[in-house]
């Protein structure tokens, strides 16, 4: 199961997503036949109707890619600000699991998402075993740990690449910087070079926008010693009409 949530006090609701890995699942008895048929339909109407979509996408595959500072992006999803209205459901539903990611939940559900993805891009072969996941740091160490610490442990174990969580490490609490341009947007972090010298880097983070977060970073990390990189995100930003 990679996300799961409690129906009641009796009944947990999981959803998986499966490849040619063994799966691991959860049992749960029942002690009469009256409950097991409620329980059965409860089930049936959320995994055969169009329920469980109603909260997050399973997309597997990456939407686009661009090249950022000369670097190969990969994105899953389109993103819509919440500024943004009239967009579809299914970018409602986007924007429900970038929160939720954002906010250190459904770790799993999106580590299996990017694991699958990953695994489909041509070169992953090649690189995989010179890898190491690396995410882009949040603002603050609380921020920082509650979104990526078990997302990067749990991905880089279903890629089998070195988990690099802790190849940065944030001296100092920040002010959030999101839209800025033309600041140093690292000076609060301590790189650790041992992680990713002479390395592949798989640089990670849950929106991709104007891209300079992503820039510095991938410059940084380069000029550290890392032999190349390549980022991958949950979402790029769709701009509205007023920001182009």
């Amino acid at each position: 199961m990679v996300s799961k949530d409690a129906f009641n006090d009796r009944l947990i609701i999981g959803i998986g997503l499966s490849d040619k890995e063994s799966i691991n699942g959860e049992l749960y008895r029942v002690q009469d036949e009256t409950t097991l048929i409620l329980w059965r339909d409860i089930l049936r109407f959320t995994f055969e109707s169009d329920f469980v979509r109603q909260f997050f996408p399973y997309n597997t595959h990456f939407k686009g890619k661009m090249r950022i500072d000369g670097a190969l992006c990969f994105y899953i999803h389109d993103y819509y600000p919440t500024r943004c209205k009239d967009i579809s459901v299914f970018d409602r539903k986007t924007s429900n699991l970038v929160f939720r990611f954002k906010e250190g939940r459904q770790a799993a559900l999106v580590a299996k998402i990017f694991s699958l993805c990953i695994a489909r891009m041509p070169f992953f072969k090649e690189k995989a075993a010179n890898a190491v996941l690396i995410p882009i740091p949040a603002a603050t160490r609380e921020r920082n740990i509650a979104r990526f610490a078990r997302f990067c442990s749990l991905l880089s174990h279903r890629l089998k690449v070195v988990d690099g969580f802790r190849a940065t490490w944030i001296k100092e609490d920040r002010e959030q910087m999101k839209g800025t341009h033309g600041q140093d947007k690292l000076s609060n972090l301590i790189f650790h070079p041992d992680y990713f010298k002479d390395r592949d880097v798989f640089l990670i983070d849950d929106i991709i926008s104007s891209g300079e977060n992503f820039t510095q970073m991938k410059r940084k990390l380069i000029q550290l010693g890392a032999k190349s990189v390549t980022g991958l995100f949950l979402g790029k930003t769709v701009k509205s009409e007023n920001q182009k």
